[in-house]
């Protein structure tokens, strides 16, 4: 909500020292000590703001200019009558609200209505020269209603409570009273109040998605709001709080001019009561109603502060596509009938949230307004040809398939969901935004994922209205769409694009829309949990707590140093290691045998530390070719082997620190061929040297030798970068070696 929203009902102290009866009803109802009142008539006065409004008044004034000036604040009773006209749109120009005297009172329901009027005067302590008008003008004030549009009075319904603070407005004439009736029945009283009434299903929507545990806690009770806040929303709080509550609740409610906002109030109520509640849980189910019903008698002029900043606070904490969503099934004045959208809320599982909401909260990112973490549940095919850009991606078909790797994922996500937001992302948000496909056979998968959140009491859970399907449509920039998985790369070296003009291109598309660091953790968590390994969720889980480094790895390789035998590995009359020699025929070109590890690749380009990226193909142990990646660190050279099966994903079977890189070589009638040797131990560089002598005499022997073997398309500049690194990955290395021994 806005700033100037949020402004709404501050109530000062000085402001909630109301005469507690409001001066006479019409000078008939019984006052307070003479002494209070002129303290509370000298106190009012001295407010500046109370002039300017009287000043503002007089000149003609509107809604936005009343707000602005009173800020929701309990109003004077001389200004209130007229503060209340304007805010309801009550004027000569406006005759939606006009009256028609013909004093024939001849409805069904007469008798009900003058019994129930009778009891409110008396209630009021009316004198007895002006009960008989008083119960004249709402008789026919209700009865002419009735008739207008078509209602049926009954004995509880609210309507009578309504005049019990109209009747402490100095109204000039019956059509006045009538026009203030009928403008708060029609604007702030929603339609269908009735048991098991379209309002009351909202208001469980919303109390599910603030508060899950107590919303179950009434599903299992059987316990709706009508059997407990009908009164509450029917009368607009009139029948359930006394004159000095209501009166200034009323003053900012009006000039705070929100339709729903009865609904959130009742929210606060249900809050302030949960712990009792909750103590309350072995008693009967009349007694629970009961005690709620009677929540809001204990408010004081105190609780006002607390109580309506609350309400909110709630309100600006809830998605706001639900007010227009069903806003013509509560509150249209002219469609009386009963919409599709009415049955929406009966047969929804959660709040609804609009794509065009959903979509503004993305673009918007920052703190303001609710933020969503968007969960699509799509299959993964679909996900994968094209997703919102800040999505993460749960497969709902998982639940069925593998509940205990679900379980995981979902602790991941969660996992996820908390990095974004500490990152700031726009992909970050406490509220929770499931979406589907939009087609209602595959979503039947989806609706079973949020029940899934929703019996563990999540709160803020919330469905994406129409799906991906109505999403696509509402997108108006293309770079919040993207597809998860790389561009094919080809491996012919005459017509392929460079990687890095790939990954350039992909870069500049993400950056714009989401923070780089949240997308690479969101995208290598939601591809990797399409896996139905139990492995994959592990390594998953271990990324997410950080409990294992990106360049750890199982088998520690050894540093080369000063103090590593040179004349070995570094022979000065020999060829530099790092220039392209042929391979000797002789020797097993075979890569040390590690495990691998799944990683996702798009996640891998968005680091940060990586410097160069080069497509490639990989040689097994086989001398078999599989199409891969070679990443360059300042510290590490990867090689990512990818897998045809999932195209955004990898087998990392290469993790090697460049100071342990002792020789590039290339194959002479196909330079495009390198291999990259490492260093190895002692007594392996023992046994080897003992193998190239015994060879010299055995040319049939082929040596083993730890390498990787790669073909490289773009080989000359590859190898000269990593020579590069390599260069300097030693000298920082010995400069470390060198620090420490001294």
């Amino acid at each position: 909500m806005s700033e100037e929203t949020e402004e709404n009902f501050v109530l000062e102290e000085d402001d909630l020292n109301i005469n507690s009866t409001h001066h006479e009803l019409n000078n008939n109802v019984t006052a307070a000590p003479a002494g209070d009142n002129d303290d509370i008539t000298t106190k009012t006065q001295d407010n500046q703001w109370i002039d300017e409004l009287r000043v503002a008044l007089e000149r003609g004034c509107d809604l936005g200019s009343i707000r602005n000036i009173g800020k929701s604040r309990p109003l004077p009773d001389d200004l209130r009558l007229h503060v209340w006209k304007i805010c309801l749109d009550i004027n000569e120009v406006n005759d939606e609200y006009e009256y028609s005297d013909n004093n024939t009172c001849d409805s069904p329901q007469q008798n009900i209505i003058r019994d129930d009027v009778s009891r409110l005067l008396h209630s009021l302590e009316i004198s007895e020269d002006l009960f008989t008008t008083k119960v004249n003008d709402i008789e026919a004030v209700i009865t002419y209603y009735c008739k207008k549009y078509n209602e049926t009075y009954e004995k509880g319904n609210g309507w009578i409570e309504i005049f019990k603070p109209l009747l402490t407005l100095q109204y000039k004439d019956r059509s006045e009273l009538y026009a203030l009736f009928a403008s708060i029945r029609n604007r702030y009283i929603p339609r269908d109040c009735e048991a098991d009434g379209v309002p009351y299903h909202l208001f469980r929507l919303l109390l599910l998605y603030h508060d899950p545990e107590l919303c179950s806690f009434f599903d299992t009770r059987k316990i709706t709001s009508d059997l407990y806040a009908h009164i509450w929303i029917r009368s607009l709080y009139a029948g359930s709080c006394s004159l000095n509550i209501i009166l200034p609740l009323w003053d900012g409610y009006f000039q705070h001019a929100d339709q729903f906002f009865a609904f959130f109030l009742a929210l606060v109520l249900l809050m302030f009561a949960k712990e009792k509640l909750l103590e309350m849980a072995d008693n009967s189910k009349r007694e629970i109603i009961d005690f709620l019903s009677k929540a809001p008698t204990n408010l004081t002029i105190d609780d006002l502060d607390d109580f309506c900043s609350l309400a909110i606070h709630y309100a600006s904490n809830t998605p706001q596509s639900f007010r227009k969503e069903f806003y013509s099934c509560l509150f249209n004045e002219t469609d009386r009938t009963f919409s599709q959208k009415a049955y929406s809320i009966y047969q929804a599982l959660c709040l609804p949230i609009s794509v065009q909401e959903l979509l503004q909260a993305n673009q918007l990112g920052g703190t303001a307004g609710v933020r969503y973490f968007v969960v699509d549940c799509r299959p993964a095919e679909q996900y994968n040809s094209k997703h919102l850009c800040t999505a993460f991606h749960l497969d709902a078909n998982l639940l069925l398939e593998d509940p205990k790797e679900f379980a995981g994922t979902v602790d991941a996500l969660f996992a996820t969901q908390q990095n974004a937001i500490d990152a700031g992302s726009a992909a970050g948000g406490e509220h929770l935004c499931f979406i589907g496909s939009g087609h209602n056979e595959e979503d039947k998968y989806v609706r079973m994922v949020v029940a899934y959140f929703l019996q563990r009491n999540t709160k803020y859970v919330g469905i994406a209205s129409g799906g991906y399907k109505i999403l696509v449509t509402a997108v108006e920039d293309p770079t919040m769409l993207t597809q998860a998985h790389q561009q094919t790369i080809r491996t012919s070296i005459h017509d392929s694009p460079t990687i890095g003009s790939t990954l350039k291109q992909n870069l500049a598309d993400k950056i714009p829309a989401i923070n780089t660091q949240t997308a690479s953790l969101i995208n290598m968590i939601s591809n990797a949990v399409k896996s139905k390994s139990m492995e994959v969720k592990d390594k998953v889980k271990d990324y997410i707590s950080h409990t294992s480094s990106p360049d750890s790895s199982n088998s520690q390789p050894r540093h080369v140093s000063k103090q590593d035998k040179i004349d070995r590995l570094y022979r000065q009359n020999q060829t530099s290691v790092f220039s392209l020699d042929g391979d000797d025929d002789d020797e097993t070109t075979s890569s040390q045998q590690r495990d691998s590890e799944l990683v996702d690749i798009e996640s891998w380009f968005l680091r940060s530390d990586l410097l160069y990226k080069y497509e490639c193909e990989h040689y097994d142990e086989n001398d078999k070719t599989h199409p891969s990646l070679l990443l360059a660190s300042s510290t590490h050279l990867y090689i990512l082997r990818k897998l045809p099966e999932h195209k955004t994903m990898a087998n990392l079977v290469a993790r090697r620190q460049l100071n342990t890189i002792t020789k590039i070589t290339s194959k002479k009638n196909v330079p495009e061929i390198i291999t990259f040797r490492y260093a190895i131990s002692e007594e392996q560089d023992d046994e080897q040297e003992k193998a190239i002598k015994f060879n010299t005499k055995n040319t049939k022997i082929k040596i083993p030798v730890d390498c990787d073997k790669v073909y490289l398309p773009d080989a000359g500049d590859a190898t000269k970068n990593i020579k590069v690194l390599i260069m300097k990955a030693l000298h920082m290395y010995e400069n470390t070696n060198e620090t420490v021994s001294n």
